[in-house]
C-alpha cells in the first residue's frame, strides 16, 4: 500500500511538471537565450523532475534525461545545480503539491528556501525506435538482417521563479544503433548547445574583466 501511495504520487508530481511545461512555456518560443543577463547572473539551479514520453516505452525516459542533464549543468562548473529531492520536502513543506507548482508565489517562496535562481523543466518528446531489413549478396549465397535505430528528442526551459519568464529554451535530437540511452545522452547534449557556447562566452569575459 506504502508504495502504491509512493507511485501515485511521483505520478501527481510527473503531471504536475507537464501542466507546468505545457501552462509555462508551451505556447512561447521554442529556442534560444531570451534574457542574458539574468541567465548570466543565475548562480543556482533547481531540476525538476522530467517528464516522460508517451507510451509504456517512454514512461522512465524523464527521470533519464533529468538525471543526465543535472550531470551535463554541474559539469559546465558555472551553476550550482540540484535535482528535484529538495524541491519535493520544500514542497511537502510548503503544504502544497505538485499541482500548486503553478502558483508563482509558491514557485517564488520555494526558490527562495532553495536560494535558487531558476527552475529547469526538461521533457521527452520522442522516444521510439524504428526496424530496417537489410540484405546483402554474396557470391556465395545472400544475409539478412534486421537494423534498429532508438531515436530520442527532448526539450528544456530554464524559468524565472515568480513570474514564470522564459530565460532560456533547447531542444535536441539524437539517434542512436546501440539503445536508448545514447540516444538520450545525445539529444541532451544537442539541446544544451546554445547555453554551453553562452556559459563558455561568460566564462571568457569574467577572465578578461
Amino acid at each position: 500500500m506504502v508504495g502504491l501511495r509512493t507511485r501515485c504520487r511521483h505520478a501527481a508530481w510527473v503531471a504536475a511538471v507537464g501542466l507546468v511545461l505545457t501552462c509555462i512555456v508551451g505556447c512561447g518560443p521554442t529556442g534560444g537565450i531570451y534574457d542574458p543577463e539574468t541567465l548570466a547572473a543565475a548562480g543556482s539551479l533547481v531540476v525538476l523532475p522530467g517528464v516522460g514520453a508517451p507510451g509504456l516505452e517512454g514512461v522512465n525516459a524523464g527521470r533519464m534525461q533529468s538525471g543526465l542533464l543535472i550531470t551535463s549543468l554541474a559539469n559546465l562548473d558555472y551553476f550550482k545545480v540540484e535535482g528535484p529531492a529538495r524541491m519535493r520536502k520544500q514542497l511537502a513543506a510548503a503544504g502544497g503539491t505538485g499541482a500548486k507548482l503553478l502558483s508563482p508565489k509558491l514557485q517564488a517562496d520555494l526558490a527562495k528556501r532553495l536560494e535558487t535562481a531558476l527552475l529547469v523543466l526538461t521533457e521527452v518528446l520522442d522516444y521510439r525506435f524504428t526496424k530496417v531489413t537489410k540484405s546483402q549478396d554474396w557470391y556465395f549465397g545472400t544475409s539478412t538482417w534486421t537494423e534498429t535505430t532508438y531515436w530520442v528528442t527532448t526539450a528544456l526551459r530554464f524559468v524565472r521563479p515568480g513570474d514564470g519568464k522564459l530565460v532560456f529554451a533547447g531542444m535536441g535530437e539524437g539517434e542512436s544503433k546501440v539503445g536508448y540511452g545514447p540516444a538520450v545522452l545525445i539529444a541532451n547534449e544537442n539541446a544544451l548547445k546554445e547555453l554551453k557556447q553562452f556559459i563558455a562566452q561568460q566564462k571568457r569575459r569574467r577572465k578578461q574583466g
